[in-house]
């Protein structure tokens, strides 16, 4: 898992990446690391856990294998102890003896079973799982050590039981025969004569100790066992004399063997220090033959070795210094202890510290002579060295060759430069052995003159070879500028040359074009050679005088040069002035030519050009008079072209003469004829195109105004039957809105009028049709204001119909509101209640008396019923009278002028309707109150009348009855435009600022009002939470266009916010990101606004107040819709009700 550690985590890295540069499967890719990390994880934790475990069971199985290895030793240490085998008395000593040493064995191992069970312990506290089993194991090593003890404890008794006083009696003969021995050796008097025969003596010491050590443990376990025979009462006095006998020797040789003991360690040190300086001794006379010698060296790299092997020594002598101090150390000791020797060891000592000081003073003598040579030597092969390369240098400065060409020169040149450099930067390694050679004869150097001489001769060497670089230098400068101006004048002259071949050409050229290129041509070429050739001849003047001014050996040879180069010069500039004044001419009178034909075939082209068409209509009028405006613009830069060719002409004639002459002045008279006739088609156009334009003008204007009209008429006409107050109003304030269009429309009448008279008085063309065209206009008009006026009067007889109905409907309401109190019987049970009775009897005549002057207004007759008993009035008398004829209206005379009938229409259209006419659509208005579910039929009985009541009147209706309207909807302001999920990136959060997080994120987006918002998803969209709290931007003067330069991801379109924010959105395909576009751009130029009633209809204060609001009505609404809202209507109506 370590090795593909690094592979997995390059995987989700660069995975991760691809996400974040916004990758085309970024989903896809996100989705594949996160699984990737995911499995890699749980693997890691997975193996992570099984290693645990595994280390846990490795020690829980360390534990029981100690514990197995323990277990096995007890079994084996098991079997010895129970071995009973000790009947015969000749071995029963030594089984006693092998006892003991098994019993020393046991003790010595218990450390075993203390180790385990602090691991048993250890082992609990990290992992409380295995208690049991380590608990179980313990217990069973106890117990299994527990019984090898009693059983060891148990034949340790039995051994002594067996025969108590043998033991007893052959422990104290081994120990006397041991003590005897043991005596001999201690007073022996060999202390060893050298420094082994010492060391093999202490170590016989040392084993002696050890001896004693357990024979002292005999000693005491022999106390125990006379105490136990004393208690069995045998032979007590015999055994505690051999017992004391055996303790009183073994306690007398311990002063022996301790005092032997020391006397050895003495003469051990004594032998070791005298071996000691005696090394040390050796080892100064071995160095001091290297720190003495004279051998100094003869060059630099034998002293520089004799330095390493001096600084080697002096390492040495350092390294050793602490083993001479431990030696006089040492020495302190051994003289304080009183030694017999110690004049012996004195002088010796004071041997070896003055060979020792000898031998650094002479390192370090020898240290300063090496030095010395050093220097010396360092300085005598730097000097050498430097010699060396001077003297080669000197072998390349005396050369006498010399360059036989320009290049080589050169090469020669850079040569010296690159040596003449190396000689300048060798002055400080000159100016370095010098300050050496000076610094060793100030320090009184052995060698100082020798030294002194040395630099001397460098130094000369050094002046001398400076002196022949500059002289060589010197002389390569002079050949090699001798090259450059021989080179320089070579080719100047060969470019004049050269030059002088097209100077000298004779062609003037063919026509007129042929001349301006030759001239243009020559133009540069003169400009070229006069820049390009002064430049040349004047430096290479100036290098010539230079040379000749410094006394160069060539000086003739140079002067030579220079004035046939600029002989040379000065015949090429003639000929460039000979030339250029030839071709001036020519062009001059080629150009005349050019331009007398140019402007000719331009005035041609322009007559050519000049239409006949005056137009079919007034657009096309207009644009053949824009054109012909931009033509007569045309023609006048064609003027100025004219009058400069006569001035040309007027030049050239008086230059040339003969048949040259009269060329010039009949192209001349060419030409201003057929400008003079060009200018006289352009008058005459002009004028029929004036007169045209106004023709259409005119027809435009009727032709605008009859359609205006027959769509008012149409309009008029097809106005729907009203049902209740509000559509009449409605109707009302809209057929006013007509009266206010028609009026605004006077000026316009006015204007097409007047345009007609004036082409009639300038005898137009076309002066019947215009005629014709006055008089429909009129007679349309007069129409139009005849079917106002009758439908602005049927709208005043429907409105107090509606009215009527409207409120006879509020008052029937109330009088049904009120007729269950009325009926009822209660009289009250007691004087309480009846008081409240009474006070609500008198509250409700209250109430009744404010509505009889309602039902009094309603008892009045409308206009309409006033009408109709008029009509039947008169029909009555009609039939009392014969019928007479009536005299018919008088009709229109051709002749009447438009201008009194236009004062006639400007006075109906301010005077407006009279009230006292009579309609002549009374009829209509009564079939139409008919309509109304017979209102007009329920009021024939009434014969008083009455004024109509005010649209405004204060009728209100009360409790949960409404007016005969429908009810009224809210009209929502607000919709939404398009709303949908688009992935999102924010490039710019300023006009120069990055956005910080520029990211994609999957966004919902809702366009609204001119706003865009982002949300999380189309739930928090309808609760208005934004996304990331963003606020809504704004779309008003925003750019929204497909980002063409983002190549990342395909369908993103960008959108540009006025505060320097810049989005970048991607759609699923090109269509929704057309749709978005599109979108965007239509709420951007969309304005806001709130659509009511009564903008469009009856201000709120005209409609009545006992009715609810209108219901608003949409001018997008389809027929279907129209006719379901109409049933809907007549459901709700209250006048079905009243049948």
């Amino acid at each position: 898992m370590d090795a593909n550690e690094e592979k997995i985590n390059a995987v989700v890295e660069t995975g991760r990446r691809l996400v974040s540069d916004g990758n085309i499967s970024s989903d896809k890719i996100q989705e594949k690391v996160d699984s990737i990390d995911d499995r890699h994880k749980k693997n890691r934790e997975a193996a992570s856990e099984l290693l645990m475990r595994l280390k846990d069971n490795r020690d829980l199985q360390k534990f029981l294998q100690d514990c197995q290895e323990l277990s096995l030793w007890i079994n084996e240490k098991m079997l010895t102890a129970q071995d009973m085998s000790y009947d015969e008395a000749r071995n029963l000593h030594s089984k006693w003896l092998k006892h003991q040493a098994f019993m020393a064995e046991l003790q010595s191992n218990k450390e075993w079973l203390d180790k385990i069970e602090k691991d048993g312990m250890q082992l609990v506290a990290e992992k409380p799982e295995t208690e049991v089993v380590v608990k179980e194991k313990m217990s069973s090593l106890h117990k299994m050590w527990d019984d090898l003890e009693s059983t060891t404890q148990t034949k340790a008794q039995c051994l002594f039981d067996a025969n108590k006083a043998e033991l007893f009696t052959q422990s104290c003969a081994d120990l006397d025969k041991w003590l005897m021995g043991l005596e001999g050796q201690i007073h022996s008097d060999d202390y060893g004569k050298d420094l082994t025969s010492v060391s093999i003596l202490l170590k016989k010491q040392q084993m002696l100790e050890n001896q004693v050590e357990v024979r002292k443990k005999e000693v005491e376990e022999l106390q125990g066992q006379a105490k136990v025979l004393s208690l069995e009462g045998k032979d007590t006095d015999e055994v505690d004399s051999r017992r004391q006998v055996v303790e009183q020797k073994f306690n007398e040789l311990l002063a022996p063997l301790q005092q032997r003991k020391n006397y050895l360690m003495a003469s051990k040190e004594i032998h070791q220090f005298n071996r000691d300086v005696e090394d040390e001794i050796l080892w100064v006379e071995e160095r001091m033959a290297i720190a003495t010698s004279t051998d100094h060296g003869h060059n630099l790299q034998t002293v520089q070795l004799l330095i390493k092997k001096n600084q080697t020594l002096q390492k040495e002598i350092q390294g050793h210094q602490p083993r001479i101090d431990d030696i006089f150390e040492r020495s302190q000791n051994i003289l304080t202890d009183g030694s017999p020797n110690a004049e012996a060891i004195r002088q010796r000592l004071a041997g070896l510290q003055e060979l020792w000081n000898l031998m650094i003073e002479e390192t370090e003598k020898r240290h300063a002579r090496l030095e010395e040579s050093h220097k010396a030597q360092q300085y005598y092969f730097d000097a050498a060295e430097a010699e060396a390369w001077m003297s080669e240098q000197e072998l390349y400065m005396m050369s006498e060759e010399k360059a036989k060409d320009e290049q080589s020169a050169v090469a020669m040149l850079k040569k010296h430069q690159i040596l003449e450099q190396a000689v300048e930067d060798y002055a400080e390694t000159v100016h370095q052995l010098s300050k050496t050679s000076r610094a060793l004869v100030a320090a009184g150097h052995p060698e100082s003159e020798r030294i002194g001489m040395r630099q001397s001769q460098v130094d000369k060497l050094y002046a001398g070879l400076k002196d022949l670089s500059e002289e060589r230098r010197g002389k390569l400068d002079e050949r090699n500028r001798l090259f450059q101006l021989n080179r320089e004048v070579d080719d100047l002259e060969q470019w004049i040359a050269e030059r002088e071949v097209v100077a000298g050409s004779h062609e003037l050229g063919q026509d007129y074009e042929h001349v301006t290129m030759l001239q243009e041509r020559f133009r540069e070429f003169a400009r070229d050679t006069g820049n390009i050739g002064q430049e040349r001849v004047d430096a290479v003047n100036q290098m010539a005088d230079e040379l000749i001014n410094s006394g160069h050996s060539d000086a003739a040879t140079i002067a030579e040069w220079k004035d046939g180069l600029n002989e040379a010069w000065a015949d090429l500039l003639e000929l460039i002035d000979t030339r250029t004044q030839i071709l001036a001419a020519s062009y001059e009178l080629h150009k005349f030519y050019h331009d007398a034909k140019e402007i000719l075939g331009r005035i041609h082209d322009k007559h050519k050009k000049l239409p006949e068409e005056l137009g079919r209509d007034q657009n096309t009028v207009e644009a053949l008079q824009r054109m012909h405006t931009t033509f007569e613009h045309d023609i006048q830069a064609l003027g100025s072209q004219v009058r400069q060719l006569q001035e040309d002409a007027a030049r050239l004639q008086s230059a040339y003469a003969g048949d040259k002459a009269d060329d010039i002045q009949k192209r001349e008279n060419e030409v201003l004829e057929a400008w003079k006739m060009l200018l006289d088609s352009c008058e005459g156009r002009r004028v029929r195109l004036f007169d045209t334009g106004d023709k259409f003008r005119f027809f435009s204007m009727v032709r605008d105004l009859m359609l205006w009209m027959e769509d008012v008429i149409r309009l008029i006409e097809s106005q729907e039957k009203p049902r209740d107050v509000s559509s009449v109003e409605l109707l009302m304030n809209n057929h006013q809105g007509i009266k206010a269009e028609i009026d605004a429309r006077n000026d316009s009448f006015t204007t097409c009028i007047e345009l007609g008279k004036s082409l009639l008085a300038r005898k137009h063309y076309a002066s019947e049709e215009i005629k014709e065209k006055l008089l429909q206009l009129t007679d349309k008009r007069k129409d139009m204001i005849d079917k106002w006026e009758d439908r602005w009067e049927w709208l005043r007889l429907i409105l107090e119909v509606h009215q009527f109905s409207r409120d006879a409907g509020v008052a029937e309401a109330w009088l049904l509101g009120q007729e269950p109190y009325l009926s009822s019987r209660e009289i009250g049970l007691s004087v309480d209640e009846v008081e409240k009775l009474i006070k609500r009897h008198e509250a409700f005549e209250k109430s009744a008396a404010t509505w009889e002057e309602r039902f009094s207004a309603l008892e009045r007759l409308t206009t309409l019923e006033l009408l109709e008993v008029r009509r039947q009035q008169e029909e009555e008398e009609r039939r009392r009278k014969p019928p007479s004829p009536e005299p018919l209206p008088q009709p229109a005379e051709d002749s009447e002028s438009p201008q009194q009938w236009d004062g006639k229409g400007e006075q109906i259209s301010q005077n407006g309707l009279p009230s006292d006419q009579e309609s002549p659509r009374a009829t209509d208005a009564v079939d139409a109150g008919e309509i109304v579910n017979g209102v007009a039929e329920q009021r024939t009985s009434s014969k008083e009348p009455s004024p109509t009541p005010s649209p405004s009147s204060n009728r209100k209706a009360r409790g949960s009855i409404q007016a005969a309207t429908l009810p009224a909807k809210p009209q929502d302001t607000t919709s939404t435009q398009m709303e949908g999920v688009l992935h999102r990136k924010h490039e710019w959060e300023g006009h120069n600022k990055k956005a910080s997080s520029r990211s994609w994120h999957n966004v919902y987006c809702v366009i609204n009002n001119q706003e865009m918002g982002f949300y999380k998803d189309s739930k928090n969209a309808s609760q208005g939470i934004p996304y990331h709290n963003e606020i809504p931007v704004s779309l008003k003067e925003a750019v929204c266009e497909v980002a063409i330069d983002y190549k990342k991801k395909k369908h993103v379109f960008k959108l540009r916010i006025t505060d320097g924010n810049e989005y970048l959105f991607q759609a699923k395909d090109d269509e929704e990101m057309n749709t978005w576009i599109q979108a965007i751009s239509l709420a951007n130029t969309w304005d806001k606004s709130e659509v009511s009633p009564s903008s469009q209809s009856t201000p709120a204060s005209s409609r009545a107040q006992t009715l609810p609001a209108s219901v608003t009505v949409t001018g997008d609404s389809s027929p279907g819709k129209r006719e379901r809202e109409k049933d809907k209507e007549k459901r709700f109506s209250l006048f079905g009700k009243k049948k």
